[in-house]
């Protein structure tokens, strides 16, 4: 039972013991309800003052069995508002401080405009990965996620400019919308193209239709989780093993040691290896990572013109982003290759 829903209870078991003590008095000793109620109150407050009035037998039975109740009513009343004050209203306060403080000072995010069933997946996939990230819902009780210390979360609407700047857009690296509205994504992805126009943005549609819009409106990219899901299944029945193997490399498995990972490296704009092929920059043989693609700026795959060619001769150009194969020393050799050619 939450704090708030014990201290509704506690305040209605005031109210309604004043209520009976106020009726029992009146009845038993026949005083008027402006005396009955004073009974009540110096009775439950245990203050120690006089009768009103001398009372009867039956008035100081009456009197027996209410204090009685009033003790333990109050007792349990008084215990219910300090847990509800230091539980609820208190520490609810204090993180909530705590948590704009740090939304103010983060930079280089990302934000998830929803945290249904697939922004949970993505907060976790973030979390793994180790980058900062705050969350946006308005209804943040359906997902446990929002409870998490760890996450940075804003509750309201998306779709608000003052919202999206709360979260920082104009400082953040990227965001995601997984509202479960179509419409909702779309007013999101043109909101925060409007606030940021260098914001990676990532939507997903519903339905097929929305996928246009989506991307006019502003989206690098729009998935569509049903398409997705059947191509997977569909991919896992015909080619198992090659599902299988990817896994391993792109999922952190727990209780499962990879030796090997894949990664992406961006080859940034004063990288010596712009202009040059993976062959002539010497990138493999220095790092021992292997390449096995390369996407340009705008995530598309570049390939060399000529169908006999392999990867390899392929030249680099400014925010390339290199996808390698290798272990976790191999994956730093390779980023500091890129970033100083040696």
């Amino acid at each position: 039972m939450s704090p708030s829903v014990r201290f509704l209870i506690a305040v209605f078991s005031i109210i309604l013991l004043v209520c009976v003590g106020t009726i029992g008095y009146n009845l038993i000793e026949e005083w008027s309800l402006g005396d009955s109620l004073y009974m009540t109150f110096i009775t439950l407050t245990t203050v120690g003052f006089g009768e009103v009035r001398p009372l009867s037998d039956a008035g100081k039975n009456f009197t027996i069995i209410f204090l009685i109740f009033s003790i333990l009513t109050v007792g349990y009343s008084f215990t219910t508002l300090i847990t509800y004050i230091f539980e609820g209203i208190l520490l609810k306060t204090m993180r909530e401080r705590r948590m704009t403080k740090n939304i103010r000072r983060v930079k280089d995010h990302y934000i998830i405009c929803g945290c249904g069933n697939t922004g949970r997946e993505v907060a976790h996939e973030f979390k793994r990965s180790g980058v900062r990230f705050v969350m946006i819902d308005i209804d943040p009780e359906r997902s446990e996620i929002a409870r998490d210390e760890d996450v940075l979360f804003i509750q309201g609407d998306a779709v608000d400019d003052e919202v999206l700047l709360d979260a920082n857009i104009e400082q953040a690296r990227g965001l995601v919308s997984v509202l479960p509205e179509d419409e909702a994504n779309v007013f999101v992805v043109l909101t925060a193209r409007q606030l940021n126009p260098g914001l990676m943005i990532v939507s997903q549609a519903t339905e097929k239709r929305t996928i246009g819009k989506l991307m006019k409106a502003g989206a690098n990219r729009v998935i569509s989780p049903k398409s997705i899901a059947g191509r997977r299944l569909a991919s896992i029945v015909l080619r198992p093993s090659v599902v299988n193997f990817l896994d391993v490399f792109v999922e952190s498995v727990e209780g499962v040691e990879v030796p090997m990972r894949l990664e992406e490296v961006k080859v940034a704009e004063n990288s010596p290896l712009i202009g040059k092929s993976i062959s002539e920059s010497g990138l493999g043989q220095s790092t021992g990572a292997l390449i096995v693609g390369i996407h340009g700026p705008m995530g598309r795959t570049r390939v060399n013109p000529t169908a006999t060619s392999f990867i390899a001769s392929v030249e680099l150009q400014e925010n390339d982003t290199l996808i390698a194969l290798g272990s976790q020393g191999q994956i730093d050799k390779l980023k500091g290759f890129v970033k100083r050619g040696r």
